[in-house]
């Protein structure tokens, strides 16, 4: 792996800045380039980073001894990658499977119309069409790339939007997640990465507010999905295909043969790749000292046990009661029942009020007005809504070129 994005300088320096009290890391010359933070009194260090890179890489020199009386832990190591620890050496290792990864080989492939062509059947490919042109037809969508130096306050317009998208999407499905809780740190990173090629952010934007965006990190020819996260509202356009299409494009424009899309198994992933393979953590550790072999030994099945109960969706569970215990219920998106009744002459609208759906307290009606374009494409500029009220509900009528029904609250 060359110029892997998770062992530069600045990735090692931003990460120790904000986990390890801006102590630098420990470096061995028995493994080129990693850097390394000491776990409590076990003569354990384990990579900086841990286990939030995208695919950590290292380069073992057995002639080199500091490595004595010690055991290392490598978080999330590609099985791809082909790492081996060299067999002629009383440095040993241990590997230990914990996540499925996937990626799409890019390099058989002349461009991205040629890589769909073999991916997909013509009606899914047309699919893929249909909602980025309802998407445009129905929005003021524009689309930007950033893999270079960008402006600070371009910059946090685009994050400010970022953790707002994330924020709305978690509290939806109730689930705590990491990634928020170190905003300040991911804040930090990217700005740096951005300036050196190592990050890509795609932002899909409406009206110059992001709706959706997307982090990859970069090596020479491989890009890292990291983060994803698209406006909820917008669900019926499928923001996320439109997202990869652009990535993809962006790759062979750009001669990137691997799109490595992490860990996790979803199915979108499941249709867009076309190789699996086994994110491991590498215990590395010095086999004639008893301690250090001890506490490999005890690594290795404390990971198998935490592999054990992902398989059994335990961290499902843990998450959601985090989510609870950090008091977010609160948060949580309450989504409304309501009935359309749909309208084939249009109404007399002059005793009703016209309103606005940017305005917070009409938030809600967002998604059911999208997927109704969706549904009938036209601008959204071209369409009016109207709250109307009577005895036995509330209720609201939507009229345009070709949408023309109300919406009534249960």
């Amino acid at each position: 792996m060359k110029n892997n994005p998770f062992v530069s300088e600045t990735f090692t320096t931003i990460w120790t800045t904000h986990f390890n009290a801006s102590k630098p890391g420990v470096n061995f010359k028995f493994l080129k380039d990693v850097a390394f933070v000491k776990s409590g009194i076990l003569p354990l260090y384990y990579n900086v980073g841990k286990n939030i890179t995208n695919g950590m890489s290292y380069d073992v020199h057995p002639e080199e001894k500091d490595f004595k009386g010690k055991a290392f832990l490598m978080h999330d190591v590609p099985s791809y990658f082909n790492l081996e620890t060299p067999s002629a050496s009383a440095l040993k290792s241990f590997k230990v499977s914990q996540y499925k990864g996937f990626l799409a080989e890019l390099d058989a492939f002349d461009s991205y119309d040629a890589f769909a062509k073999s991916q997909f059947k013509s009606n899914t490919r047309y699919k893929f069409r249909r909602n980025q042109e309802r998407l445009e037809a129905c929005f003021n969508i524009s689309y930007s790339i950033y893999n270079e130096p960008i402006e600070k306050e371009a910059y946090q317009v685009i994050m400010d939007g970022f953790k707002g998208l994330l924020t709305k999407r978690f509290n939806e499905l109730e689930k705590d997640n990491d990634i928020l809780g170190t905003w300040d740190y991911y804040y930090d990173l990217i700005f740096k990465m951005l300036q050196e090629k190592r990050a890509l952010l795609i932002v899909i934007s409406n009206d110059d507010k992001p709706i959706g965006v997307s982090l990859s990190f970069l090596s020479d020819t491989t890009m890292f999905y990291a983060i994803t996260s698209f406006d909820i509202d917008y669900y019926r356009f499928n923001l996320g295909h439109t997202t990869i299409i652009k990535l993809f494009n962006w790759c062979f424009d750009n001669g990137y043969t691997i799109y490595d899309f992490s860990k996790g198994e979803y199915e979108y992933k499941n249709r867009w790749t076309n190789k699996e393979y086994t994110y491991e953590n590498h215990i590395l550790y010095d086999s004639k000292s008893i301690i250090a072999s001890v506490t490999a030994k005890f690594i290795k099945s404390k990971y198998a046990l935490k592999q054990y109960l992902r398989d059994k969706n335990v961290n499902e569970k843990y998450v959601k009661l985090k989510f609870l215990l950090k008091g977010n219920k609160s948060q949580t998106v309450t989504r409304r029942k309501y009935t359309i009744a749909y309208l084939e002459a249009k109404e007399d609208t002059s005793a009703m009020e016209l309103i606005d759906l940017k305005r917070v307290d009409f938030a809600f009606l967002k998604s059911i007005v999208y997927d109704e374009l969706y549904k009938k494409p036209e601008a959204i500029s071209g369409v009016q809504i109207y709250e109307t009220k009577s005895l036995d509900n509330l209720s609201y009528y939507v009229v345009g070129k070709e949408v023309n029904y109300k919406i009534i609250l249960d």
